[in-house]
């Protein structure tokens, strides 16, 4: 149970590390519907599997600043070093550049 949990949380990173915030309620709209797309896609990410092509398409796809604009400190804090380095690797392999440092919500990228 403490593994999914712990692999649900990497998930929960994984999606949220691809925005900066937006007010708008279109945007917001967008941004859900964008989301949604990509858990559908990285469903397996959560086991810690390869990603597979349609997952790394949304990974480039999916603007950062939907995803980044839902981490609060009170997320970031149920996330360990260890999730944000597998996700930021995920992401780099993905084809997606992420520069050490990024910040994204309240994390920031080893």
């Amino acid at each position: 149970m403490e593994e999914k949990r712990a692999l649900l949380k990497s998930l929960i990173l994984f999606l949220f590390f691809f925005s900066l915030t937006i007010e708008m309620v279109a945007a917001e709209s967008y941004c859900q519907a964008q989301r949604r797309v990509l858990v559908n896609a990285c469903k397996r990410l959560i086991f810690r599997q390869s990603p597979t092509v349609d997952c790394c398409i949304r990974i480039r796809k999916t603007p950062m600043w939907c995803v980044c604009s839902i981490i609060t400190p009170q997320l970031a804090a149920l996330v360990n070093a260890n999730d944000v380095s597998y996700i930021v690797g995920v992401v780099r392999r993905c084809g997606r550049p992420v520069a050490r440092g990024t910040k994204c919500g309240s994390l920031t990228a080893p």
